[in-house]
C-alpha cells in the first residue's frame, strides 16, 4: 500500500495491452486490404539465400493464400501467382463468362466442389487452392515430372480439363509424347483447324489455345521471381 492506495494488478495491466493489440492489428488488417499490390525492404538473414526475404509481401492475402496452400500441399507462392494471372490480387473482379474472386472460379464449378460464397476471399482461395490440387493430382499418372505435370495442372486450370484432355489424346494420335507440355504445345495450333472436327475422340471441338500457351508461361515465370524474393 502507497499513500492509502492499492496498486492495480498486473492483470488488468495485461488486458489493457492485449485489447491494445488487437485493436492495432483491426487496424493494420483492415489497411492491409486497400492495397493491391505491397512490397517491404529485404530482411538480411544468414539463413536465406541472397535477394530473398523473409517478410516479402506478394498481397494483401498472403496470410490466407498460405493457410489454405499449406492445407493441400502446394507451395504458396504457386498459388500466389495463379491469383496474380487470375485477378491481380482484386477480389471484385468479374470475368464476361462469370469467373468470381481472387481465383476466378465458375460458380458451377465452386458449387460441385461444395463452395459457399466464392465472392468471400477466405472462401475464394479455400475452394480454389482445393480445385488446382484435385487438377494437379489427377496428372500423377500422366507424368512423372513434376514440372511437367505442374504445367498440365496450370494448363487444365485455364482451359478446363476436357480442352487438355483433347489435346492429350490429338498427341497420342499423332505419335508424340504427350507427357511433355512442350510437345502439346507445338501440336495445339492443329487442334484448331477444321480437321480436328472429324475426330470422334475430341470432344470439345476446335482449340485455339493461344491464351493457355501464354497463361503456363506468365504464372511459372512469376511463381520463379516469388520464389526468389519469397521465403516458402
Amino acid at each position: 500500500m502507497m499513500n492509502g492506495r492499492i496498486k492495480e494488478p498486473h492483470s488488468f495491466v495485461m488486458i489493457l495491452f492485449v485489447l491494445a493489440l488487437i485493436a492495432g492489428s483491426i487496424l493494420a488488417d483492415g489497411y492491409a486490404r486497400k492495397l493491391r499490390l505491397s512490397r517491404v525492404e529485404p530482411v538480411v538473414t544468414d539463413t536465406l539465400p541472397r535477394g530473398m526475404c523473409a517478410n516479402y509481401v506478394i498481397s494483401p492475402y498472403d496470410s490466407l493464400i498460405k493457410v489454405y496452400s499449406d492445407s493441400v500441399g502446394l507451395d504458396w507462392r504457386l498459388v500466389a501467382a495463379v491469383i496474380y494471372h487470375e485477378s491481380g490480387f482484386d477480389n471484385d473482379v468479374r470475368s464476361r463468362r462469370g469467373a468470381t474472386g481472387l481465383m476466378q472460379m465458375m460458380p458451377s464449378t465452386a458449387e460441385w466442389l461444395g463452395a459457399g460464397d466464392i465472392s468471400d476471399p477466405i472462401e475464394g482461395v479455400r475452394i480454389g487452392t482445393i480445385y488446382l490440387k484435385r487438377i494437379h493430382n489427377a496428372y500423377r499418372n500422366h507424368t512423372d515430372d513434376p514440372v511437367e505435370r505442374m504445367k498440365f495442372a496450370l494448363a487444365a486450370y485455364n482451359a478446363g480439363v476436357g480442352r487438355i484432355q483433347d489435346c492429350i489424346k490429338f498427341a497420342a494420335i499423332r505419335g508424340v509424347d504427350p507427357s511433355s507440355w512442350d510437345n502439346i504445345v507445338a501440336l495445339i495450333p492443329e487442334m484448331n483447324d477444321d480437321a480436328i472436327l472429324e475426330i470422334d475422340t475430341i470432344k470439345f471441338g476446335k482449340f485455339k489455345g493461344t491464351e493457355t500457351i501464354a497463361y503456363v508461361e506468365n504464372v511459372l515465370s512469376k511463381y520463379e521471381q516469388y520464389k526468389r524474393r519469397a521465403a516458402r
